[in-house]
C-alpha cells in the first residue's frame, strides 16, 4: 500500500497544470461566495442597533427580520443566486474532474492540452456519472432525515442525541465515501475506453488497497489542516493569508495524490 501511494505522488507531481486548475477554481469560487455572503451580511450589520440603543431596540430588528423573511420576497432573490451557483458547481465539477482523470491516463502529452482534452472528450459521461451519484447521495436522505426528526423529538439532552445520531450520521458518511471510490473506479474505466462496469469489478479486486489508500491520504489531509489551523491562531495577519493560500494549494494536490493513488491501483488490477 505504501510503494502505491508513493507511486501515485510522483503521478500527481506530473499533473502541475491540474493541481494549478483546481486551485483557481476554488479561489475563484471562495471569492465568489465571499462577495456575495458580504453582500448580505454587511447591510445587515449596519441596520443592527448599537448597544447605547437598549435591548428594545434589539428586540425590534429580530421582529423586523422575521416579518420580512416570512412576509415578503426578500429571501428570494438570494435563494435564486444560491440555486445558481449550486448548478454551476454542479456543471464544472464533474468537466474538471473529466480533465484530470484523462490527464493521468494519458502523460505523453502536453499537460494543459491533455487536461482540456479530457473536459471536451469525456464531459457527457462524466456529467452522467455525477448526475447519478448525486441521486444514490441524496436517496438515504428519504429514511435518515425522518430518523434524525424522530431522534430530536425523543431525546432531550445532547448526550442521548448524539448517541443516537451519532451512528446515523456516520453511516450515512461511510456510505457517501464509498460512493466516491466506486464512481471513481468507473470514471477510470471510461477514460481507458473499456465499459463503465468493468470498474466495480476492478475496484472489487482491490478493495483492501484501495480503501487503505483512501484512508491514509485522509488522514495526511487532516493533519494538515490542523497544522494550517494551529498556525493560524499563532501568526495573523498577511503572513497567515499566504500561509492559508499555500495551503489551498496543498490541499488541491492531496486530492490530486488520492486520485492517482487509487487510479494506480486501477492500473494493478484491470
Amino acid at each position: 500500500m505504501l510503494i502505491t501511494i508513493k507511486e501515485g505522488w510522483n503521478m500527481a507531481w506530473k499533473q502541475p497544470f491540474a493541481v494549478i486548475a483546481l486551485f483557481v477554481y476554488n479561489l475563484i469560487w471562495g471569492l465568489v461566495l465571499y462577495k456575495l455572503v458580504y453582500s448580505i451580511i454587511v447591510p445587515l450589520l449596519h441596520r443592527y442597533p448599537g448597544a447605547d440603543m437598549g435591548r428594545e431596540a434589539a428586540r425590534l430588528f429580530w421582529i423586523e427580520s422575521q416579518f420580512q423573511l416570512s412576509k415578503t420576497d426578500l429571501l428570494q432573490p438570494y435563494l435564486w443566486w444560491a440555486f445558481v451557483l449550486l448548478v454551476t458547481r454542479m456543471l464544472l465539477t464533474p468537466l474538471l474532474n473529466a480533465g484530470l482523470f484523462f490527464s493521468l491516463h494519458h502523460t505523453d502529452l502536453n499537460s494543459g492540452y491533455r487536461f482540456f482534452r479530457g473536459i471536451r472528450q469525456l464531459a457527457v459521461p462524466f456529467l452522467g456519472l455525477y448526475g447519478l451519484r448525486m441521486l444514490l447521495t441524496l436517496a438515504p436522505l428519504w429514511w435518515v432525515l425522518p430518523s434524525a426528526a424522530g431522534v430530536l423529538k425523543t431525546r432531550f439532552t445532547y448526550e442521548s442525541i448524539a448517541a443516537d445520531l451519532l451512528p446515523i450520521l456516520a453511516a450515512y458518511l461511510a456510505y457517501g465515501y464509498l460512493l466516491h471510490l466506486v464512481f471513481m473506479y468507473l470514471q477510470f474505466s471510461i477514460t481507458g475506453g473499456r465499459p463503465s462496469w468493468e470498474g466495480l469489478l476492478t475496484m472489487g479486486r482491490g478493495i483492501l488497497p484501495a480503501l487503505g489508500a483512501s484512508i491514509l491520504l485522509l488522514l495526511v489531509g487532516f493533519l494538515l489542516t490542523a497544522v494550517v489551523m494551529s498556525a493560524s491562531m499563532i501568526w495573523a495577519g498577511f503572513f497567515a493569508l499566504l500561509g492559508y493560500q499555500a495551503y489551498r494549494l496543498a490541499q488541491m494536490f492531496c486530492k490530486v495524490w488520492a486520485i492517482s493513488a487509487q487510479y494506480r491501483i486501477w492500473l494493478a488490477k484491470a
